[in-house]
This record gives C-alpha cells, structure tokens and sequence, in this order.
C-alpha cells in the first residue's frame, strides 16, 4: 500500500465521490442499484431532477423510465461531475432531454413546483443533520404537488467487511464517529430517512432496504470497487484512535487485498435504505 490514501474525492473534498469512482460503485451493485430506481416511481413523461448526479450513471435508466417524452434536469456541486453527464448525453444513450447545472442540494437553483419527481442517491450521507433538513425542504419545494422525492444512501449499520475480528469496522467507525465525521455519521442515516421525509411534511412515505453481498470469486469489477473501498478504510484506520492491534490488522487487509478477495470464503456486505415520500 502506498502513503497516499486512496480516498477517491471529488474536486470538492469529499470522499468516495470522483466520478471514476461512483462508476465503479455503481457497475458493481448494477444490478440492485437499478431495481431499485425501478422501485422509486418514476413515469412516463416525466421531468425529474438527478439531486447530486455524481458521474451520471443512474441517467441512462432514468432516461429509459421517463421515455423520450420526459426530461432529467441533473445537478452536482463537482464540476467534472456535471461535465461527466455533458459528455455521456453526447453519446445519445439517453433517450429524453437532459440539462445540467452545477449547484447546492441545500440551495437549489430552480423554481418551485418545477419538477414531477427528485431522486437523491449516494448524497444526504456528506451532509450534516442541519443542512439534510434544509436539502429535503428544497427537494419539497421544487417537486409539484403528487410529487414524490425519493432519497437513497447508505447505511452502514448493515456492513461489513471480512476480517478475524468482526468487530475491527465497528472499532473504526466508532472512532471516526467521535471525531464528529459529518460523512461517517451521515452513513448512518439510512434507516431513519423516512423519519426525515415526514418531518418534513411528506405524505405516504415508504422504505424499502436492500443488501448488497459479493461472494469469491468476484467479477473484475466487483474487486476494483471492493479492493479500493477496503483500502480507504485502511487508510484512515492509521489515522484513527483504535487499538494497536486493531492497526495492524488494517495494515494487513491493505498489503493482502488482493490475496484476500481470493479467499474461497471471501463476502463482503453493504446495505442501503430506499425512502420515497410525496408531496402534498
């Protein structure tokens, strides 16, 4: 491993969040990440704002749900980010209009009542509890009446990650828990985004969870994201408040990655929370 962590930031700061990245995530939970935009209910005709496009890969299939009658508005505080959704429209893989801007989920640069729908995915967890009540209530104001907002992120309650101690995450998470991470504790929050979502005064809210698993032996994919994402908590675990021993197994899961994700009996585990309310 070398000494440069492998944190995967965007031009904003924030880690886990470079388009390369969030395209790797995304081709490597492709299968339950698009059931569960199917899930959202998104229709036909529809224009729905992307809230924090990322890299832009929910776009394709949002487009394919909206049909060409419909219009995807797409908004990332990254500039590259925005350009990622510019250069994928030049392709022509997504059916509908697409337009883009780069800006704030917390101040966001459009009228009110100005689209059917929002999808969030990936964000509200970078957040901190006073800047998510004031992303929801622009998520509430921009959607029309019988709108609906729908916010995906994780939770890492249900994670985990292959070691001896099934406790070396947890040892680690809390620690960066009492360091006041906006971004670990916002990873946190899965669970309860529908109390966040009715709060607010949407209507009719709904959950669903998935849990993503990999067993050995991966795709290629699978390990490039699986690989860089044991990395990053290795990183920051030298860094942390946690016991000697703790280190050393971190140190050790960084210089056998590869070695690791070989092992017949590798799984690794994350979850994700689906909250979809409406407007009224």
């Amino acid at each position: 491993m070398t000494d440069q962590a492998p944190n995967k930031a965007s031009s904003f700061g924030h880690p886990l969040s470079n388009a390369d990245y969030l395209d790797t995530h995304y081709l490597a939970c492709q299968r339950e990440y698009e059931a569960t935009l199917r899930s959202a209910g998104l229709k036909t005709g529809w224009h729905v704002l992307d809230a924090g496009c990322g890299g832009s890969s929910f776009l394709p299939l949002m487009g394919e749900l909206v049909g060409k009658n419909g219009k995807i508005s797409a908004l990332d505080l990254a500039p590259e980010n925005a350009n990622a959704v510019l250069s994928l429209v030049e392709t022509g893989k997504i059916p509908c209009d697409v337009e883009t801007r780069i800006g704030s989920i917390t101040e966001l640069p459009y009228a009110d009542n100005q689209f059917d729908a929002l999808w969030s995915a990936n964000v509200t967890q970078y957040l901190t509890d006073l800047e998510l009540r004031s992303a929801i209530a622009e998520f509430r104001r921009v959607v029309r009446t019988g709108g609906l907002v729908a916010i995906k992120d994780s939770d890492l309650s249900g994670s985990s990650c292959p070691a001896s101690n099934p406790m070396l995450l947890w040892h680690l998470l809390e620690a960066r828990q009492r360091a006041n991470d906006t971004h670990i504790i916002g990873a946190f929050r899965g669970t309860v985004l529908p109390i966040w979502l009715r709060d607010a005064g949407l209507k009719d809210v709904r959950r669903e969870t998935t849990v993503v698993e990999r067993w050995s032996p991966l795709r290629p994919i699978e390990r490039s994201y699986i690989g860089d994402h044991l990395r990053y908590f290795a990183s920051i675990a030298k860094k942390e408040e946690i016991s000697a021993e703790d280190k050393l197994a971190w140190q050790i899961i960084a210089e056998t990655t590869d070695q690791l994700m070989n092992h017949t009996d590798f799984c690794y585990r994350e979850m994700y929370v689906l909250a979809v309310g409406y407007v009224t």
